[in-house]
């Protein structure tokens, strides 16, 4: 049967191309009861649409978290600096001397601010997603944080990213009405990136440059204004979190920060791929279920293959700190900090663009 989904005044058969907006959710070939959700979804958004724009929630979000995360990320560096919370020099870190550490506490702050104060205010759009990933963004702050402090066992650390990966795909999934299927591509893109974000956060201000651009394009791209504001918080705070962590850094993210800005980044990638799926509920038959989300965080995915690949050709384990990335290696060449750090915002520039063309020419 050729299935179909009412947006507003709309009916959408099966095979529609035009991408989804905060009134006009597709559901292909999915079952009644996903069907149903999505409607209820649809009207809960309608009756919530916010006054504005999606890129100017986007932009009021980011705003909000790069005023408060400069005095966040000021005020856990006196913190970090008062208790000997450093990052201390070693042999697989570039870094010469101690810097203090657990930036990432900050930047969550910032968001969860940014992400819960602006809804709460009258007109503002629902909490619905923000609530959804909430629970498994805490759960890798404090993994993270623990491992900061103590070091936790790398398979004890990878048992907690998949348990949260887990967790916010189950939840986003069921807050828009997605497919277990669905829920499974976004925990798996979540756990890349959890990792590659981490991976990619060694040197000053580099985990930041990319990570930008990576949450900017999703606000950017999305139709919905709650995963807009989501991402525009994160960028918000990414960004004040850089002016602290940009060469020569006088604080780092820390696993604390890492993790879960990673989980969050990879989710919602995940989220916009679906959402311009011509194959909902089956995303493994579309092609930007799997090229969407990599291109987002194309300048992590470029780093983390590149280590992995030559770390394997080594005989080393790809999952050990090293000294061998794409930036340290361009740093060993002569390449000027600022050099590398433009080389990683144009990359992520042109992973974000190519999104932005698919996107149009979907529509």
């Amino acid at each position: 049967m050729r299935a179909s989904v009412e947006r507003g005044s709309e009916i959408v058969p099966r095979g529609s191309r035009k991408p989804a907006t905060p009134h006009m959710l597709r559901v292909y070939g999915a079952p009644r009861s996903i069907r149903v959700r999505h409607s209820i979804d649809a009207m809960q958004m309608a009756s919530t649409a916010p006054t504005v724009s999606t890129t100017g929630f986007m932009l009021l979000h980011a705003a909000f978290a790069v005023i408060v995360g400069v005095q966040a990320v000021a005020v856990v560096r006196r913190v970090a600096l008062a208790k000997a919370w450093m990052a201390k020099p070693r042999e697989d870190r570039w870094h010469r001397e101690p810097v203090a550490l657990h930036g990432g506490v900050g930047v969550l702050v910032a968001w969860l601010l940014s992400t819960v104060v602006l809804p709460s205010m009258p007109s503002a759009i629902d909490l619905s997603l923000a609530v959804a990933v909430l629970p498994s963004v805490v759960l890798l702050a404090v993994t993270g944080l623990v491992d900061d402090l103590r070091h936790l066992k790398p398979w004890t650390k990878l048992l907690w990213q998949v348990i949260a990966a887990a967790a916010v795909g189950w939840t986003l999934a069921d807050a828009r009405g997605l497919s277990l299927a669905d829920a499974g591509v976004i925990a798996a893109w979540g756990l890349i990136f959890c990792n590659s974000v981490n991976m990619l956060d060694n040197m000053d201000g580099a985990c930041a440059t990319a990570a930008i651009p990576g949450f900017l394009g999703v606000a950017l791209v999305t139709g919905d204004p709650r995963v807009a504001s989501i991402a525009g918080a994160a960028a918000g705070a990414m960004a004040a979190f850089w002016i602290w962590n940009r060469p020569r850094a006088r604080i780092f993210l820390g696993d604390a920060g890492a993790l879960p800005i990673g989980l969050l980044l990879g989710a919602l990638a995940a989220l916009v791929a679906i959402e311009f799926s011509p194959h909902h509920g089956e995303p493994w038959r579309s092609w930007t279920s799997w090229i969407v989300p990599a291109l987002i965080g194309l300048p992590f995915m470029v780093d983390t293959g590149f280590v992995c690949v030559t770390r394997a050709a080594r005989g080393q384990n790809p999952m050990i700190g090293g000294t061998d990335h794409l930036t340290h290696r361009a740093l060993r060449k002569g390449w000027s900090p600022w050099g590398v750090l433009a080389a990683i915002a144009a990359l992520g520039a042109v992973g974000v663009a190519l999104v932005r063309l698919s996107v149009l020419n979907w529509s």
